[in-house]
């Protein structure tokens, strides 16, 4: 069920009159006209021109987003992909030449310097960045960057196959990868990759699109290549694209071996000669975690376990849960993946996920609640500027709200040895994840820097990185496979170069729950700062304010390692 009543209170807009059509372009264009036209004449009416478009930009992203859920909730119905992609061109994106003209009056406003330094310093920063990159010639190759990124999701929703007596999304044959039978798993698994495969021509011509879009839009805009427009277009000021190589080596240096040292005991433990790609999911001692039977029960659970971290969270998804903004079970038809999108008007936010009753359908809801957190923390902030965060940001709020809910598990797991299973396996996950992360950073990063490759040097670079990254996984009489690995993940087509801040974000997680486990009541208020911040501070600050370093260096790694292996030493005591 989606939001469609006053369950949730709205929040009150000041300067959009209560039936101001929000859908029409006429009363957006005379609203933002009108804002034009009277330039302002004191730092009062500058800072009031900021939250009159803050608001209307607000207004916006609301519509969007509600097209957005819809469009992903169903997405075999194109229509409401056409809603989605209409309002995106024939609204949001002529608003632009608008919204830029607004933010070159505020950057060139004598009345800007009079304005406190310790609440605007860092939006002038990022209006500086938005200006220079903005292109009148770009807005149409965004309308069909846009639309050509969530054809993705329409064709991966329709993925199914026959499998024990019945149709199957991906998701649900996934389930089938902890099957203790081993030939069963290798079934599932070839059907799965079949199911990828089978669409590879069509992704692979969807992206070489994507690709020629994404270079004209970084050209357009003085820049050599996609990467390091991006780069610019995410306000990445804390760090360089050089520095994410570091990254990747550091990872490969530190964390592979960690990696390796798991599957040579995964191996042990299955008595397997070689590890085989549909044996990495398996539980090692049989035991299959089912923390929840129906989706009542999981929301049920999951504000259980919110209440012992803060009332306040339990009270926010409670209330998202009776208010119809969440939509958590796997279906035909619905898009991969899951997400957490704010609504501003309620001050809320809406949460979309694919569950199928596994252990990683409560780690991936708790983790779209750490977002959710985030939304409501921010709801009075009335710069839109300082509501988008950037991904290291959110992503430091959700990851760590995996971390700081995992003393509670209990509710899901009233069996200790299953408590104990799922926090050994959401510890060694924060580093086994980060090779992964690694991998579909360097692949784009090689994607946008050789922009003429044809899709078999593609799929080659890919395995090249992908062995880089890579533990004790015998691939051999794969490599058809394999090489389309890439394909499984939506960021690479949907948001390009979001998926190395979730590296980021989990070492920063791994420090916040550090922090937790030596003192919770000063790690909850410092988590608590952060939220209540959004991005109205530079990256390193808003972690210092989470009592914690922006670091991602060998150093911290190594010394993040040391921990995971100290508390996974720990819970082997228990």
């Amino acid at each position: 069920m989606i939001y469609t009543d006053e369950k949730l209170a709205k929040l009150a807009y000041k300067y959009l009159g209560s039936d101001f059509k929000i859908e029409s372009w006429d009363e957006i264009k005379e609203y933002l006209e009108n804002l034009i036209a009277f330039p302002p004449q004191s730092a009062e009416e500058l800072v009031k021109m900021l939250y009159q478009y803050s608001e209307l930009s607000k207004a916006m992203g609301d519509e969007l987003s509600w097209r957005y859920i819809r469009m992903t909730l169903n997405a075999d119905n194109e229509d409401y992909a056409n809603a989605y992609n209409e309002y995106f061109a024939d609204v949001a994106s002529q608003a632009e030449p608008y919204r830029f003209q607004i933010k070159k009056m505020y950057y060139e406003s004598p009345w800007r310097k009079e304005l406190d330094p310790q609440d605007f310093a860092h939006l002038d920063k990022i209006i500086a960045n938005e200006i220079e990159l903005y292109r009148d010639e770009n807005i149409p190759l965004k309308i069909q960057e846009s639309e050509l990124a969530n054809k993705y999701g329409s064709i991966i929703s329709t993925l199914t196959a026959h499998f024990e007596g019945e149709d199957r999304t991906v998701s649900q044959l996934s389930v089938f990868l902890k099957d203790g039978d081993r030939a069963k798993r290798e079934a599932a698994w070839r059907l799965i990759w079949e199911l990828y495969s089978g669409q590879a021509n069509e992704l692979d011509k969807l992206y070489d699109d994507l690709r020629e879009v994404r270079g004209k839009i970084a050209v357009n805009a003085g820049y050599d290549n996609f990467r390091d427009y991006m780069h610019s277009e995410l306000g990445r000021f804390s760090y360089s694209p050089e520095d994410l190589y570091k990254f990747h080596d550091a990872v490969e240096k530190v964390v592979i071996p960690f990696v390796k040292e798991l599957d040579e005991q995964r191996k042990e433990a299955l008595k397997l000669e070689q590890l085989r790609p549909w044996d990495g999911s398996v539980d090692l001692d049989g035991r299959v975690l089912k923390p929840f039977a129906e989706t009542a029960e999981f929301i049920e659970k999951s504000v259980k376990v919110l209440s012992k971290v803060s009332p306040a969270y339990a009270k926010q998804l409670e209330m998202m849960g009776n208010s119809g903004l969440l939509d958590l079970e796997n279906r035909k038809g619905k898009a991969p993946g899951g997400y957490n999108t704010g609504i501003n008007e309620l001050g809320s936010s809406f949460i979309f996920m694919n569950h199928v009753k596994q252990h990683n359908d409560v780690v991936t809801l708790l983790h779209e609640a750490g977002h959710a957190m985030h939304s409501q923390a921010t709801a009075a902030i009335p710069i839109v500027q300082y509501l988008d965060t950037p991904s290291e940001v959110a992503e430091l709020a959700s990851m760590s709200m995996e971390l700081l809910t995992m003393d509670y598990w209990d509710e899901f797991y009233t069996d200790a040895t299953d408590l104990k299973k799922a926090k050994r396996d959401q510890l060694e996950g924060t580093l086994t994840f980060l090779p992964w992360a690694m991998t579909v950073d360097a692949f784009q990063h090689w994607v946008y820097l050789n922009p003429q490759h044809s899709p078999q040097e593609r799929c080659e670079a890919y395995l090249k990185i992908n062995k880089r990254f890579s533990g004790l996984t015998d691939w051999t009489g794969l490599e058809d496979y394999r090489k389309y690995g890439w394909i499984k993940q939506l960021h690479i087509f949907e948001v390009p170069f979001y998926y190395i801040e979730y590296g980021m974000a989990q070492l920063g997680a791994l420090s916040v729950y550090k922090n937790y486990r030596e003192n919770k009541a000063r790690a909850l208020r410092q988590y608590q700062d952060f939220l209540s911040l959004g991005y109205s501070k530079p990256v390193s600050e808003l972690y210092r304010t989470a009592g914690i370093d922006f670091d991602f260096s060998e150093g911290r790694i190594r010394e993040l390692v040391d921990f995971v292996r100290s508390e996974l030493a720990e819970i082997e005591k228990l």
